[in-house]
């Protein structure tokens, strides 16, 4: 009996400190967010990182989203630079290369030139210019 008043009285301080453990806790969290949200309303970085650079509002260029063609080439028009893949898994589509677009074949570095009808191309490119940024044919 002796024992079942004890965990008793033991369970009733553990319960009295809960509420105060609990609200320890959702001050701490407000205090963090709170100090967390000033950081950024005066320009700083959410990551904490010290938040320089950033500059003082406008500018910054768009992310691009790359996107991806895999197939045969169909059709190339060297004079204009642009390339067309056929139908695959990814789409289809005609892409505009540039002169920042990597290109390889087997493997190994080559121009836009070296690319023929035929071959079995992957290429990411710009979602949004239809820029080619990397072409990685196969094939002789």
């Amino acid at each position: 009996m002796w024992a079942f008043a004890s965990a008793n009285q033991q369970q009733s301080k553990m319960m009295n400190r809960m509420p105060q453990s609990l609200t320890a806790c959702i001050a701490l969290a407000l205090i963090v967010t709170s100090s967390s949200l000033s950081a950024v309303a005066a320009g700083g970085s959410k990551s904490g990182g010290g938040g320089g650079g950033g500059g003082g509002g406008g500018g910054g260029s768009a992310k691009t989203v790359e996107s991806r063609v895999t197939g045969y080439v169909t059709a190339i028009d060297y004079s204009l630079r642009t390339i067309t893949i056929g139908a695959s898994y990814y789409g289809s589509g005609a892409l505009k290369v540039t002169d920042a677009t990597k290109i390889s074949l087997n493997n190994l570095n080559c121009t836009f030139e070296d690319l023929k009808l035929g071959m079995w191309v992957e290429a990411r490119y710009d979602f949004a210019t239809k820029n080619a940024t990397k072409l990685s044919g196969s094939g002789s």
